[in-house]
């Protein structure tokens, strides 16, 4: 058994601690249990020790007993059991369409009959964030970027915020004037998966500087209606961002 001390409260910035516990989560107000509105069923990311993989992971709520244990499913990676034991420190987040929540809970049980499942401590402290529609979480992505129109020739460029409707992007060369389609392309890293993505997107202001190497501009970009994984995509990593990286929110 893996026993977790005080000592392992002090977690780094860089999602994990020196003695390999989860990362702690990090947001800007306290919730309740039932702010979260859990039911059987509900998906949540689990987040596991690095002892075991340090794999994330989804699971299903089973059921929970008020102030005593939160009952999920098995976390599974590649299709196997992960290796948790009583005493693992996890990190679980909540995500919803308007809400992102994190919490720490120790294994209180691993149990396997009549189904493989775990009793989880029941959370106390709850962070997390009520998300606005256009929340921005900074950022400093890659992308290359042109014109909608076929065969057009992109440019590369960098996308310094992004909300689930729009980015802010910054490049050399000029796209359009306002109300012009250009389609971005760029990756998302979520849950350590790159999701390659592919964005029309509608320019609804544009911004000019002048520096050494001439003239940049600033193009604030509202997406159009992509399809529905993309959107999911997009949306799930400003949350990700959310819960993982307040600071990094305007």
């Amino acid at each position: 058994m893996r026993l977790q001390t005080e000592e392992d409260d002090d977690v780094g910035t860089d999602g994990a601690d020196q003695e390999g516990t989860a990362a702690e989560p990090r947001a800007a107000k306290g919730f309740s249990f039932d702010d979260m509105r859990l039911g059987v069923g509900d998906r949540l990311q689990v987040e596991c020790p690095v002892a075991t993989g340090g794999h994330r992971s989804f699971v299903r709520v089973v059921g929970y007993m008020q102030d005593t244990s939160l009952i999920v499913t098995t976390p599974t990676a590649g299709g196997k059991r992960i290796g948790l034991v009583e005493g693992d420190l996890l990190v679980v987040r909540v995500f919803s369409r308007q809400s992102a929540f994190a919490f720490r809970a120790h294994v209180l049980r691993v149990c396997r009959l009549p189904f493989e499942y775990l009793h989880l401590s029941f959370p106390t402290l709850i962070q997390g964030s009520i998300i606005r529609k256009a929340t921005r979480v900074r950022t400093q992505l890659p992308a290359d970027t042109g014109p909608e129109a076929a065969g057009a020739e992109t440019v590369p460029g960098v996308l310094l915020n992004m909300s689930a409707t729009g980015v802010l992007l910054h490049t050399k060369t000029a796209l359009g004037d306002k109300g012009a389609a250009v389609v971005l392309r760029f990756t998302l890293k979520l849950h350590d998966v790159d999701n390659e993505l592919t964005v029309v997107a509608e320019i609804r202001n544009v911004e000019q500087a002048i520096d050494a190497d001439g003239i940049e501009y600033y193009y604030g970009l509202d997406f159009r209606d992509n399809v529905p994984r993309t959107r999911m995509l997009i949306s799930s990593f400003v949350y990700q961002t959310i819960i993982e990286q307040p600071r990094h929110v305007i």
